[in-house]
C-alpha cells in the first residue's frame, strides 16, 4: 500500500480521531457558512455535543459537525463552552521523488509533504447533504484568503519556489467539491499554472492553451487539473437523481461512477492519469 493511500485511510477514521471536541453553552444557530446572512440550517440547544472541524475560525465562526442528526455547518465560536486549542502544525517531512508514474513528476505534489487529507465530515452515506446537493457551494467551507496566503507562503517555502506568487494555484490536491480537507496544509500546495521553463499567470496560461489548443509545449498545470477535479465530481455524484452537476458536464459528461473514496484516491495519486483519459475521448476515470 502506498504511503498516500495509508495517510489517506488514516484520517478516514472516525471524526473524534481528527478533529476537536467542544459543546454549546448556549442555544446556537447552525449555519451554512460564516455569515450572519447565511442560510439557517437548525437551531441547536445549549449542551449539545460537537466536533470542531474548522482550524482556522473565519469572522468568528467555527464549522462544527453535530454527530446525532450527522450536520455540519458554522456556529458562533464565543458560543462553544470551552476555546479551542490551537493546532500544532507538523514540520514538513523532506522532500522525496513522487510516486506516479503518467507523467513527469514535476506536475505532482511532493507526497510526505502534500499527501492529501479528506475532510472527515463529507461520507459516502451524506454526499447527497453536501457536495452533490445543489444548494451546497464550495464557498460554505473555503478558508479565508487571510489563511491561504499565509498557507500559500507556507508551501511555496518547503517546496523551494522563489519566483512570483501568481505563478501559482494554492491547490486543494483533493479538491473541495469532492471532499477535501478545506484548511489541512497536508491537503494544498503551490500547483503551477505553466512550468518552470515557461512560467506563467492563470490569465496567460488560459491565453496560452486558446492559442494552443492540443500543444504539449507546456506540461499540464493548475487549469487542467481544474478540469479533473470537476469530472471526478461528477463521476462521485454519478447516479444521484437531481445532483448538483459541475461546469464541466455538457462537455465532459460522467458515463460512469466512483465512489467517493476511490474518487479521492484517484486525485492524490495520479490526476494527470484521469486528465489523459478525458482527452482521449472522454473515456471514464476509473
Amino acid at each position: 500500500m502506498s504511503k498516500v493511500l495509508m495517510y489517506l485511510l488514516a484520517c478516514m477514521l472516525p471524526l473524534a480521531a481528527c478533529a476537536q471536541q467542544n459543546s454549546l453553552a448556549r442555544n446556537s444557530n447552525l449555519r451554512s457558512g460564516p455569515y450572519t446572512t447565511s442560510k439557517r440550517l437548525k437551531t441547536l440547544p445549549a449542551g449539545t455535543n460537537i466536533t470542531i472541524i474548522s482550524k482556522y475560525p473565519r469572522l468568528g465562526y467555527v464549522r462544527v459537525h453535530e454527530a446525532s442528526a450527522d450536520d455540519t455547518g458554522w456556529v458562533l465560536e464565543r458560543n462553544l463552552a470551552a476555546v479551542p486549542s490551537p493546532e500544532v502544525v507538523a514540520e514538513a517531512a523532506p522532500l522525496s521523488p513522487p510516486e506516479h508514474l503518467a507523467a513527469d513528476s514535476s506536475i505532482y505534489p511532493d507526497p510526505q509533504n502534500t499527501p492529501g487529507k479528506p475532510d472527515p465530515t463529507v461520507t459516502q452515506e451524506n454526499i447527497v447533504k453536501n457536495i452533490c446537493n445543489k444548494s451546497w457551494s464550495t464557498d460554505s467551507v473555503r478558508p479565508s484568503t487571510s489563511v491561504t496566503n499565509r498557507i500559500k507562503k507556507q508551501t511555496m517555502a518547503t517546496y523551494g519556489f522563489t519566483d512570483a506568487t501568481n505563478h501559482y494555484e494554492l491547490d486543494h490536491l483533493l479538491s473541495l467539491q469532492n471532499g477535501g480537507c478545506p484548511d489541512c496544509v497536508e491537503n494544498l500546495w503551490p500547483e503551477a499554472y505553466g512550468d518552470s521553463k515557461h512560467p506563467m499567470t492563470q490569465n496567460q496560461r488560459a491565453a496560452w492553451n486558446k492559442a494552443h489548443p492540443g500543444s504539449t509545449e507546456v506540461v499540464p498545470g493548475s487549469l487542467e487539473k481544474d478540469l479533473v477535479e470537476n469530472h471526478i465530481h461528477d463521476e462521485i455524484c454519478f447516479g444521484i437523481p437531481n445532483a448538483k452537476a459541475s461546469g464541466y458536464a455538457k462537455k465532459y459528461p460522467a458515463t460512469v461512477g466512483v465512489t467517493l473514496e476511490r474518487g479521492q484516491q484517484i486525485l492524490a495519486t495520479d490526476w494527470f492519469a484521469c486528465y489523459q483519459n478525458i482527452m482521449d475521448g472522454n473515456k471514464p476515470c476509473q
